[in-house]
């Protein structure tokens, strides 16, 4: 099952997938979600596809497995054509990778 919000926890070497609803911005109509990730030592940025109205942000094993392991600050935009806005903020911890 897809959470419908973005984690506060993820484990980096894990499939990472989320959707994220959001009525002023729809996906279908060509509005684009982007997330980056950052701390003092890396910046992840993380692009949804659409998912009919939806934002589907998805993450392959094989990219989180590169993540350091460590709190970072998320923020989210937006973007048609000239357009972009702030739809939102938060933080994220990756765990690290055990089985590696």
């Amino acid at each position: 099952m897809t959470a419908t919000t973005e984690p506060s926890r993820v484990t980096a070497g894990d499939t990472i997938t989320w959707t994220k609803a959001l009525s002023d911005y729809p996906a279908s109509a060509g509005w684009v979600l982007a997330y980056t990730l950052i701390n003092s030592a890396a910046k992840i940025t993380i692009t949804a596809t659409a998912s009919g109205d939806d934002h589907l942000a998805s993450v392959a094993a094989a990219t989180s497995a590169a993540w350091a392991a460590a709190t970072y600050t998320w923020h989210a935009a937006v973007t048609k054509a000239a357009e972009r806005y702030t739809v939102g903020t938060g933080q994220i911890v990756v765990a690290p990778n055990l089985a590696a």
